[in-house]
């Protein structure tokens, strides 16, 4: 009786521990990885890896060039700039060229006003630009003051706009730029040509407008549509020949 009674306790003992064994094994074992110190910064750098993977895979098949120094070593302007637009004095040095009639300052003192307002038929109009004449007060040649394009020229004498305001040549300048060059006699360029500064653009002569000037070049300058002072871009000495 007691042989039969150890049996069956061994029986149930042995039934007990695979239970055991199962519940140790579905427990212990996932706490002894999580337990680990390297196991959170392992995977860390496996999702930091993955995300680097793909951004770089992405840079390789993109579209994209890659972004070099070329125009920064070569002294070019970089992507969205614009070049410095340079400008020089818009007569020949030989002739010793000066301002005989300066801009009109919208801000300025009555004095300066009135010292600026064109006399014509019996009335006063503010001078939108420079009047600027020889020394000997005889015709000079006419430079382009900046590089640009041609874009207008008035050199129709039968017109009376060139009779009013002598001949004309308009050049569009990077930057937004544009100048007028008026009271000419003679102009040396057309539509569409493509001057550098210093370059003739006419002979300097005599209009309605202003026939107390005499011989003299009217120069205007345009930024974005707005008229400027001449004087606030060009130079502040004029050349000496």
């Amino acid at each position: 009786m007691e042989d039969q009674k150890q049996t069956q306790q061994n029986q149930e003992k042995d039934k007990s521990q695979p239970q055991a064994h199962s519940q140790r094994s579905d427990t212990a074992s996932p706490r002894r990885i999580v337990g680990k110190r390297w196991m959170y910064p392992a995977i860390y750098l496996g999702a930091a890896a993955l995300i680097i993977g793909l951004m770089y895979l992405k840079t390789q098949t993109g579209s994209t060039s890659p972004v070099t120094s070329s125009a920064v070593d070569e002294g070019q302007p970089a992507s969205g700039q614009t070049a410095v637009l340079k400008w020089q004095w818009p007569a020949d040095p030989a002739a010793h060229t000066q301002v005989s009639l300066g801009f009109f300052p919208e801000k300025g003192t009555p004095q300066q006003q009135a010292a600026t307002l064109v006399s014509y038929d019996n009335g006063y109009y503010p001078h939108q630009g420079l009047d600027i004449k020889a020394a000997s007060g005889q015709a000079f040649t006419v430079l382009a003051a900046a590089d640009g394009k041609v874009t207008h020229v008035y050199a129709d004498t039968s017109n009376p706009a060139t009779q009013f305001k002598g001949q004309m040549v308009v050049v569009t300048s990077p930057g937004g730029y544009e100048e007028h060059y008026e009271s000419l006699s003679a102009v040396k360029v057309k539509e569409g040509d493509t001057v550098t500064a210093g370059q003739p653009i006419g002979t300097s002569g005599t209009c309605d407008f202003e026939k107390s000037q005499g011989n003299h070049l009217f120069f205007a300058v345009y930024k974005d549509g707005q008229l400027v002072d001449p004087a606030t871009v060009l130079p502040q000495q004029q050349p000496s020949s």
